[in-house]
């Protein structure tokens, strides 16, 4: 889909989307590792959980819709 609505930009877009992935699981990681480290091992499915709702709400308020676009 990236590369549909801008094929000029095709490499600057999945380089950035891929970048956004990278930095997801970094960040996602890091947080598990504060998490570990500071002894909550059984708070770690909560911020798991956290980051999981982090993610379905940024895509429903990201405004994007796929209907009628195929």
């Amino acid at each position: 889909r990236l590369v549909a609505l801008a094929p000029a930009l095709a490499p600057i877009s999945l380089s950035m989307n891929s970048s956004a992935i990278y930095l997801g699981s970094a960040m996602g990681a890091a947080a598990g590792a504060v998490v570990v480290a500071i002894g909550a091992m059984d708070r770690l499915g909560w911020v798991a959980a956290g980051f999981a709702l982090a993610a379905l709400l940024s895509v429903l308020l990201s405004g994007s819709s796929t209907s009628g676009r195929r």
